[in-house]
């Protein structure tokens, strides 16, 4: 698409491009989301999780929400990335009351805990995105096409048994290779 001002386009046509591995498109969108993403992950604490680890699940999920986005659907993109992002950490809760039980005074916004928002925070913005975009370069070479097809479907909220049903694994199968795909996804 050269010659053609991403910055115009719609949405959900750079999300359509951002799918078929337009690197311009999903750079832009990315930066017209990357607010949106903050604000989703700043709504949550979770055991285990710093304020940096829900950044980097919501961006997880963003660009998941962009590779399975169908633009054929009645949905927005902006309504289908949003879904996939509280998806994400509905999902981490329900995995965290599984192997324990979290008391709800856990789950506070974190506005409450420290005034300082890292939206507001020029630096953390730029660290992100560059994060995201080495990230998305090596995200196809760290992973196998099968560990790929279960990142996206644990990524978009199906639990264990669902994502086993569909792949004919058991559901600690599933475990054991999303606990690997975190692995390999996790900086150093």
């Amino acid at each position: 698409m050269s010659g053609i001002s991403y910055s115009t386009l719609s949405d959900n046509t750079l999300a359509a491009l951002s799918k078929k591995g337009d690197e311009k498109a999903f750079e832009e969108i990315t930066i017209r989301y990357i607010k949106l993403i903050y604000s989703i992950s700043s709504d949550y604490t979770l055991d285990g999780y710093e304020t940096q680890d829900l950044v980097q699940e919501g961006l997880l999920a963003f660009l998941i929400a962009c590779k399975t986005y169908d633009e054929k659907s009645a949905a927005s993109f902006k309504n289908y990335a949003v879904k996939c992002a509280k998806n994400r950490f509905a999902d981490i809760l329900k995995k965290q009351k599984s192997k324990k039980s979290v008391p709800k005074s856990k789950l506070v916004p974190i506005e409450t805990l420290d005034e300082k928002s890292s939206e507001n925070n020029v630096e953390d913005y730029v660290l992100e995105r560059e994060y995201l975009k080495t990230m998305l370069l090596h995200l196809d070479s760290m992973l196998s096409e099968n560990e790929r097809r279960v990142f996206r479907m644990y990524a978009n909220g199906y639990s264990y048994k669902e994502i086993a049903a569909e792949t004919g694994n058991t559901a600690k199968k599933i475990d054991n290779l999303i606990q690997k795909i975190k692995r390999k996804l996790r900086p150093d």
